[in-house]
């Protein structure tokens, strides 16, 4: 164990699922581990990134339309979210409708591997059962893949959450008691 000065809150449980599709208990840990992050990351990888999509599309629509890749950004971002655009970017987004279509799936797509894989990780490391796949997430019902997902989403917000600084009185109780350092003389040492 970390030689913590403020120990870490006690772990709580959830209960996810129904009487339908089953209840599971899921450890509420106030975050992600490493583990599960990487797993998330590793399960994530194949996929292209829709940044990266959405990116190349605002480059190609920032040089023939002639506006600055931010604006071209601005508007594939302000279309796939159904925000109401000027006339100027509706008409650029109408012009390029179909390929923004075409990054609207793959954010789509990306949405939904993350939800899928994320849910994978909690279920392989809090579940332990390491040899649990995407594809069994994907077999999973849905009303049990959303409240692992919900869990998900607390602990991620948990997360960002400030936490509070441990306070000078904490600070002391646990400060190493140290020897004091000799007196300086002036003179150099004899030693080798």
């Amino acid at each position: 164990m970390l030689p913590f000065i403020t120990a870490p809150a006690q772990h709580t449980t959830r209960r996810v699922g129904n009487d339908v599709v089953g209840v599971l208990e899921l450890e509420v840990r106030g975050g992600l581990t490493v583990a599960e992050s990487d797993t998330i990351a590793d399960l994530c990888t194949s996929e292209q990134s829709s940044l990266t999509a959405g990116a190349k599309l605002a480059d190609a629509i920032a040089t023939e339309e002639a506006i600055s890749i931010t604006e071209a950004f601005q508007i594939i971002e302000n279309t796939i979210a159904g925000r109401t655009l000027e006339e100027a970017a509706k008409a650029i987004s109408l012009r390029h409708a179909e390929r923004i279509e075409a990054v609207h799936r793959i954010y789509s797509a990306s949405s939904r591997l993350n939800s899928q894989a994320t849910v994978t990780a909690l279920i392989r490391h809090r579940c332990n059962l390491p040899q649990w796949s995407l594809e069994d997430t994907r077999k999973m019902d849905r009303v049990l893949l959303e409240d692992i997902w919900a869990l998900a989403l607390d602990e991620q917000e948990a997360e960002a959450l400030p936490s509070s600084p441990p306070s000078e009185d904490d600070l002391k109780k646990r400060q190493p008691e140290t020897p004091p350092a000799p007196k300086r003389t002036g003179r150099a040492s004899s030693g080798s």
